[in-house]
C-alpha cells in the first residue's frame, strides 16, 4: 500500500515537473525511509515565498545549469514556465546573458554561477542580490541554486543523470 502511495505521489510530481523520475521511484522502491529523507531536499528547495517568481527561478536554473543535467534543467524550465517566466527570461537565463536579464536578475545568476559553477566568492553580486531582495531572499535564493545543484549529483550517483544539451533546452524555453 505504501509503495502504491508513493508512486501516485512521484506520479503526480512527474506531471508537475514535465520529466520522469526514474532515480526517485528507484529510491523509493529500494527503501522507504530513503525515500524519506529524499522527500525533505524538497521542503527544502520549496516553496518560493520570499523572492519574486523570476529571481527564484533564476537561481534554480543557473543551479541545475552548473549540475550538467539535461532533464534537470528541463524539469527546471517548466517549473519557470509554469510560474509565469517569459521565454525571454528563461532564455537568457540558460544563455547567461545578463544583460537580458537586468541588474538584480543578473546578480542573481553571477552568485549561483560563483557558488554552484565556480566554487568562489562573489561578494559584489551577493551585495546586489540583499539590497535587491533583503537577507531573507538571499538566503532563500541560496537554497534555490544549490538545492538545484543538489538532485543532479543524487541522480548522477545513481546512474540517472543526462548530460545538457544546452541548445536543445533552449528551444523547450
Amino acid at each position: 500500500m505504501i509503495q502504491w502511495v508513493l508512486q501516485q505521489v512521484l506520479a503526480r510530481a512527474e506531471a508537475r515537473i514535465g520529466v520522469r523520475l526514474d532515480y526517485a521511484r528507484q529510491i523509493a522502491r529500494t527503501d522507504l525511509g530513503l525515500m524519506l529523507r529524499y522527500g525533505k531536499i524538497f521542503g527544502f528547495l520549496d516553496p518560493n515565498r520570499k523572492v519574486p517568481a523570476a529571481a527564484y527561478h533564476v537561481a534554480r536554473l543557473r543551479g541545475a545549469i552548473s549540475a550538467d543535467c539535461g532533464t534537470c534543467v528541463e524539469a527546471e524550465i517548466n517549473l519557470a514556465k509554469a510560474a509565469g517566466l517569459s521565454p525571454e527570461v528563461i532564455g537568457a537565463a540558460l544563455r547567461a546573458d545578463h544583460a537580458g536579464l537586468g541588474e538584480d536578475l543578473a546578480a542573481v545568476a553571477r552568485l549561483a554561477d560563483a557558488v554552484v559553477r565556480d566554487r568562489v566568492d562573489a561578494p559584489e553580486d551577493r551585495e546586489r542580490v540583499r539590497r535587491a531582495f533583503g537577507e531573507a531572499g538571499l538566503i532563500e535564493l541560496s537554497y534555490a541554486m544549490t538545492g538545484a545543484a543538489l538532485l543532479p549529483g543524487v541522480k548522477r550517483a545513481m546512474g540517472y543523470a543526462t548530460v545538457c544539451s544546452l541548445d536543445t533546452l533552449r528551444k523547450l524555453a
